[in-house]
Formats: C-alpha cells, structure tokens, sequence
C-alpha cells in the first residue's frame, strides 16, 4: 500500500475531522489547511514514541535525501570549527571552491554578504549549499585580508569514505566509513583496490561514529566479506515474517576481501554499522575493537508526499546472522578499547578563561592540558592557581602571549595538538593492529 492511496476514514478520525472543521470555521484568525494537516501529521508520528519515525518538510527533507544520496549542490570545501573560529579544512579537485582559488585554512567570513563568524558549523555549510546552478558569494580572510568570491554551486559527491595506510604498520589498511550513502560501497571497494596496490595484506574498517545509512549499501559491503550464501542480516515485519538476505554476486559483484579484517565500533556505531559488523563477526569471526555500538535495531522507509514531504517510518526490525535483536542493546567488543576521556572534548564554549572561573570549560580545558603532559592537579572545574600555572607554561612553549587565561590561539593551539596527539593515542586502532598482527 502507498502512502497515497485511499483509505476509508475509521471513526476513530471523525474527532480529527471535526476538531479540524471547529478550527477552519471558528477560530478567531484565519489558519491554512497546510498548517493544521502539517500539525496532525506531527502528533500522529510523535505518538508513536519512536524517534526514529518523522515528518520531514522542506529543509528536513533536503538534509535527509542530501545525506542518503551523498550529494547537493555546493562549492566542493568542507568546513571546519577551528577554535572559535571556522575554517576550510579541504577543497575538492576542480570544484568551484578549487577554480575560485579557496585554499585550506582560510577563515570563513560571510556567505553572501552575511556574518558567519559566531554561527556553527552545520549553520554556515546550510548557507553554502544550494540549488545546483545558483550563485553563492563566500567572504575568506588570508593573511590578515578579506576576499570576495562568487561561485556557481555545482553537483558535489561527498567521500564518505578515507583510507591510509596504519602509520605503525604499513602491511594494515585503515578504511574508515563515515556514513552509508549510495555511493559509499563504490568508494570502499575502491579504497581496498587502492589499499592492496600499496602493499595492504590486512584491513581495519573503522566504523566509530557512524550512524548507518542505506540499508542496500551495508548488504553489498558485508557481501565483500562473507562467503556466497552466508547470512547477513534478517528483516523481520510486523506479522513475524522474515526475509533472509545473504552474501552473493548479486550484492557484491564479484568483488571479495580475502584478507584478515578488524573492525572498529564505539556508542555512535549504529543501524547499518551494526548490521555490517555483526555480519562480519558471526559470519566471518571478524574481531570488533572499541566498546558497545548504540544498539540500533530497527529499518525505515522513507515515503514520499509530494516535492517537499515525506514520512520515514519505522517498519521491521533486523536480526543479526544468529537471530540476535541487538536493538537497545548493542554489540558488545570482542576486545573493549575506548577513546581517552580527552578525546571526546568536542570543544569550548567559552573562550576566555581566567582565574577565578569554574564551569564545564574549565574542566574540559583541565583535561586537555593534562592529556598534554601539564600539571593541573584536581580536574574539578576550578580555574586555580595551578592550572593558571599549566596555561602560563603552555604558552610559553607554544611561543604564545603567556597572559595566564585562555584566548582564541591559545585554545586553537590546543585543539591542533590534541588532533594530532589522537594519531598516536588510538588505544582501539593499536588493539586492531596487534589483533591482526596475531
């Protein structure tokens, strides 16, 4: 049945009906039949008590078939918080941000003559985006100087998938996976094509803060590493009836990694995460490195209703290759490694800091310079005179103004430092290579 078809209206909808009719006839301002059959649309799938049921409209909408499809209309450089302040990370060959001459680091200022200096992220990149065609003004500082460039937003596909080489072990592929997009599966095959090419006999799929996706790219990426006929993953419906999916050619094409793998998995490891690396695990005796996964147990639809709605519904629950419903409760590690307690700071809110202050920031920074090898004493919160000290000292190794209190470079220094301390400090990556290295 289509969400467009018609259905005979059970009573049970005659006090919708009639609370609808009170409304358009007697409430003291005019109010649009979309308005109201948006709001009921809302409370049906609020009562459900499933967040992963919604209504999407307009922008929703955008962002959800934007992150299933992997693209949208954009300049091809992605952004990030750097400090307080956000910068381009990276620019994509010949994208309109590469012709218009936009470099990684340069500040984002403005995006058609707007401020985006205090907005997040995600704010600032929404701006960006766009109808593929249309024009978009963006305002970069270099060196000290503001430009203005305008670009025509082309069609952008994002890698949702990086490889490298492990720097300890250059015999172990790193691939990690950020999202199940439609395109996901091509660039992970890719990436293993490219991996072997360097010399990877060994993989380790990192699939920590990825919170699933497209259910048909997990079945052709677990079909790589599973013997035709093995079970991937079960699909259950509302009446118990279940259909069986197992690895093939039909999935995988042909394409097999006949080599030793370690995947990686953390709280954010959800839906066709789970599904992949329970598949691989039962399936295969693929080791899981990290700690439990979210426990994401179930499978929507997406409907559409018309150009700029649609329902993703909630409509059957997936089981592991045994018959296992993992929803709530995760896949547990075969071998439990998690990241430092520094590694999960997502960042400072406030960014001076001085004597005197206490608050979720302090401690965060407490934290941070102890990860760095400075004497903080208690981490409590409490800017003291020890972790004033600690600040002092940092400065002055990082050839910063040694003032005692936190500034934008000061914090950025540190974040720098911490990003890159993460490399060497992957408990759960350094598991995976002994693992493999068995």
């Amino acid at each position: 049945m289509n969400p467009g078809d018609k259905l005979a209206v059970p009573p049970a909808f005659y006090k919708v009906i009639s609370t609808y009719n009170s409304i358009k006839s007697s409430y003291y301002k005019p109010v649009s039949s979309t308005k109201l059959a948006n709001g009921a649309i809302n409370g049906m799938m609020e009562s459900l008590g499933d967040k992963f049921s919604t209504y999407l409209q307009d922008n929703d909408k955008k962002d959800l078939d934007d992150t299933m499809s992997a693209s949208f209309g954009g300049i091809g450089a992605t952004v990030e918080q750097n400090g307080t302040k956000l910068t381009v990370q990276s620019v994509q060959p010949a994208s309109p941000a590469k012709k218009a001459g936009i470099r990684a680091g340069d500040q984002l200022m403005a995006v058609n003559g707007k401020s985006v200096e205090k907005q997040s992220v995600s704010e600032a990149v929404t701006k960006i985006r766009g109808k593929i065609g249309t024009t978009v003004k963006v305002t970069i500082r270099r060196d000290n100087a503001d430009q203005t460039v305008t670009m025509k937003r082309a069609q952008i596909t994002q890698a949702t998938v990086t490889s490298a080489l492990n720097k300890t072990d250059k015999s172990v592929g790193v691939i990690t996976v950020a999202s199940f997009s439609d395109p996901t599966a091509t660039q992970f095959e890719n990436a293993v094509k490219k991996l072997r090419k360097q010399g990877a006999k060994k993989f380790i799929v990192d699939l920590r803060g990825n919170g699933g996706g497209e259910l048909n790219t997990a079945l052709r990426m677990a079909s790589m590493g599973l013997k035709n006929g093995q079970t991937i993953v079960k699909v259950q419906d509302r009446a118990g009836k279940t259909q069986v999916y197992k690895a093939g050619k039909g999935y995988d094409e042909g394409f097999k990694i006949n080599a030793p793998i370690a995947i990686l998995i953390d709280g954010n490891s959800a839906s066709a995460s789970e599904i992949l690396a329970a598949a691989w695990h039962q399936g295969a005796g693929v080791p899981l490195i990290g700690s439990q996964s979210y426990g994401k147990g179930t499978v929507q639809n997406v409907a559409q209703l018309g150009d700029n709605a649609e329902v993703k519904l909630t409509v059957a629950k997936w089981l592991t290759p045994n018959g296992t419903w993992i929803n709530h409760k995760g896949l547990t590690p075969t071998i439990k490694a998690d990241y430092p307690a520094w590694a999960k700071i997502a960042g400072f809110a406030t960014v001076n800091m001085k004597l005197g202050d206490e608050s979720n920031d302090v401690k965060s920074l407490q934290t941070s310079l102890a990860a760095l090898g400075y004497d903080v004493g208690a981490v409590n919160g409490y800017f003291g005179p020890t972790v004033q000290a600690a600040v002092r000292k940092f400065q002055q190794d990082n050839h910063l103004p040694v003032t005692g209190e936190t500034n934008d470079a000061t914090l950025t220094k540190m974040i720098t430092l911490l990003s890159a301390k993460l490399q060497t400090d992957d408990a759960a990556m350094d598991a995976a290579v002994k693992q493999l290295d068995k």
